[in-house]
């Protein structure tokens, strides 16, 4: 993945391997600006170290969900260790009520 690259679908929230919820999600890795303007420090780094964006849960499920650690199951099985890190709002993802968070890869990752 470079920067600027999306990940979105419908995927799994698991929690030591059982499924917490399904959810919708939006992840996307900075663009390139933002790596000149916050150095990283690093001669070569991994892009995908830096993925973070927003997981889109039904209501009942997200007033169950702690802020923690989870694995989110991509639509193409992938998995990815996130950090869930704030509840953000209620919306409308087509026509359904949804509640938002905001997740970042987790720091195991890097």
């Amino acid at each position: 993945m470079e920067p600027g690259d999306t990940l979105e679908g419908k995927g799994l929230l698991l929690k030591h391997g059982r499924i917490v919820a399904e959810v919708d999600y939006h992840l996307t890795i900075p663009r390139r600006t933002h790596f000149f303007i916050n150095p990283t420090g690093k001669l070569h780094f991994d892009y995908e170290d830096y993925l973070g964006g927003f997981i889109l849960l039904d209501p009942p499920a997200a007033d169950r969900l702690e802020l923690a650690e989870y694995t989110l199951e991509l639509a193409s099985k992938a998995r990815k260790t996130i950090v869930v890190e704030r509840r953000y709002k209620k919306i409308s993802h087509r026509g359904k009520p949804k509640v938002s968070f905001w997740v970042k890869i987790a720091a195991q990752n890097r």
